[in-house]
């Protein structure tokens, strides 16, 4: 997860070399991105549990100050304090968690807690359930996403929606299960949980007008396909629902990206998030519409690509279990699936329809002769690699397998 982060980081990296031209700050955008990066990393590796509890503070501070980086539009503004606020309570629900660990056994280092669990620890457990919760934005909790993500410059929204909030489900269990909680329970609450975020983001995501929005729905829903994947594996103990979730968790990653990074080239120059005003822009930005179109594809499952492989995997994977539980699971995760095609397909399509009248762009504005090297090589790259891990998916699930079956033993 380390290391998806930091590719991620280094393409949102070489993009925002172009897309802050226009911004003289860029001394204290580039820090907060080491530091939002740095407490995400921290959190991986910490054994102590006040520790990632300030690495995790450390991190959401820096990613609020990165959402909220237009401070001259107060939506941006509006958007990082509700992104500070919310996870912030999160951190709370952890800190209470805290308490009642070392109430219980004296201690805070996530390895020395192996004696038998009481209330204490449980309760621990489901503070920090809670708290990772809202930090990934797992229905209830998920009503902060679209404004958050919605208003963010689009290279943090693709670091944000691709990598940061997904990556807390992977540190939930460790902590969780270790506090008392059943595989059983873990699993439950996961493949339940999972079925909300599933139809909330497919459906919510159909009636939107704004790009970024959009994109938010249906990082909502993709949330909720990689919570179902992890929560067959521990439900039923399925070694390779982990590596299916590990498989997702990657391309989920760099389709988002690629998705948030390509719509921000659209409003780099179009100055608008607007989908109907979008008709007909790839035949003015061809490349970039076509890369475009490969993370909407990809998200959508077309065969191919990425997306699909992952949802193919997570299919089989619930096939594999046989139990009612996992088939009516699987109904929900088939239904949104094709459910989210009504979002992806049309705005897929708009891009190259010939724009109508009231609904092409703005003609008064300029469009470049050619896009910024800096903002293309970024999304190419992603592209190319939706397109790579599509079509030869094995041995990038070997290497997932391997690491899974390490971690086992």
């Amino acid at each position: 997860i380390i290391i998806i982060s930091i590719i991620v980081s280094i393409m949102i990296t070489i993009y925002s070399g172009e897309y802050l031209m226009r911004d003289s700050r860029y001394l204290n955008y580039y820090p907060l991105i080491l530091l939002t990066q740095a407490g995400l990393m921290g959190m991986f590796l910490s054994n102590n549990l006040f520790n990632l509890l300030l690495l995790t503070e450390l991190s959401t501070v820096a990613a609020s100050s990165l959402i909220a980086f237009r401070f001259n539009q107060h939506i941006a503004i509006r958007a990082g304090f509700k992104y500070l606020i919310m996870n912030s309570l999160g951190t709370m629900m952890m800190l209470l968690g805290i308490y009642f660990l070392y109430r219980s056994t004296g201690d805070v280092h996530l390895f020395h807690i192996l004696s038998a669990p009481d209330n204490l620890t449980r309760i621990a457990a489901g503070c920090f359930l809670l708290g990772f919760s809202l930090k990934a934005g797992v229905f209830p909790l998920h009503t902060w996403v679209p404004d958050v993500y919605g208003h963010a410059p689009s290279a943090i929204g693709g670091l944000l929606a691709g990598v940061f909030s997904k990556s807390m489900l992977f540190i939930l269990p460790v902590i969780c299960l270790r506090l008392g909680m059943t595989y059983e329970e873990l699993g439950t609450y996961l493949m339940v949980f999972a079925c909300f975020n599933m139809l909330v983001g497919s459906v919510r995501m159909l009636g939107q007008n704004l790009l970024r929005r959009f994109l938010s729905f249906s990082s909502i829903a993709q949330t909720g396909y990689l919570m179902f994947g992890l929560g067959i594996g521990f439900y039923y103990n399925l070694d390779e629902a982990f590596s299916a979730g590990l498989f997702l968790f990657m391309v989920i990653a760099i389709m988002k990206c690629l998705g948030f990074l390509a719509s921000g080239i659209y409003q780099f120059y179009f100055r608008t998030q607007d989908i109907t005003q979008l008709q007909g822009v790839g035949h003015r930005m061809p490349l970039v519409a076509l890369c475009f179109s490969v993370a909407l594809a990809g998200l959508a499952g077309i065969p191919l690509l990425a997306g699909f492989t992952g949802k193919w995997i997570i299919f089989s994977v619930a096939l594999m279990t046989g139990d009612l539980f996992a088939i009516i699971c699987l109904a929900i995760f088939l239904l949104t699936t094709l459910i989210s095609l009504g979002g992806y397909l049309p705005l897929l399509v708009r891009q190259y329809q010939k724009p109508n009248e009231g609904e092409q762009v703005d003609t008064d504005r300029q469009y470049p002769e050619r896009v910024s090297g800096w903002l293309v090589a970024p999304i190419v790259i992603l592209a190319m690699l939706v397109i790579l891990i599509g079509v030869f998916p094995g041995p990038w699930v070997s290497l997932i397998d391997y690491v899974v079956g390490w971690m086992v033993i």
